[in-house]
């Protein structure tokens, strides 16, 4: 990690057949742009079109990403994971400024299955 950059990690989300979120705050009064977003899960979440769950986030009223565990999405290995910036996520959109809220969800389909999440985000510090 570059000496301009910073890890904001989520607390843990977790259940089994059940939903949980989660919020975490820019604390720094320097700017910050998003370059990546990491899941760090702690148990196989396989691929299901009926039972499965979508993880998200959402900074200043933007999708940043969104995974599901869907046939489609794919299952969700243990271990840490990239995950691509949603499309809208360009420009300014990147940007959070001391106080910015990040909204992270874990929703269900179906009987949900276990979950242990953890979201890490990366940013850079702008001048």
């Amino acid at each position: 990690m570059g000496i301009n950059q910073r890890v904001i990690t989520s607390p843990l989300l977790f259940g089994t057949d059940a939903t949980d979120a989660a919020r975490v705050v820019w604390p720094y009064a320097e700017k910050g742009k998003l370059e990546a977003v990491y899941l760090e899960n702690g148990v196989l979440i396989s691929a299901d079109n009926t039972n499965n769950v979508t993880i998200s986030g959402t900074m200043n009223s933007t999708t940043i990403f969104s995974r599901q565990t869907n046939v489609a999405g794919g299952a969700l290995a243990q271990g840490l994971e990239s995950q691509s910036l949603g499309a809208s996520m360009v420009g300014e959109k990147l940007e959070v400024s001391a106080g910015d809220t990040i909204a992270l969800n874990v929703a269900k389909a179906g009987t949900g299955p276990n979950y242990r999440v953890q979201v890490s985000l990366v940013f850079n510090l702008i001048n």
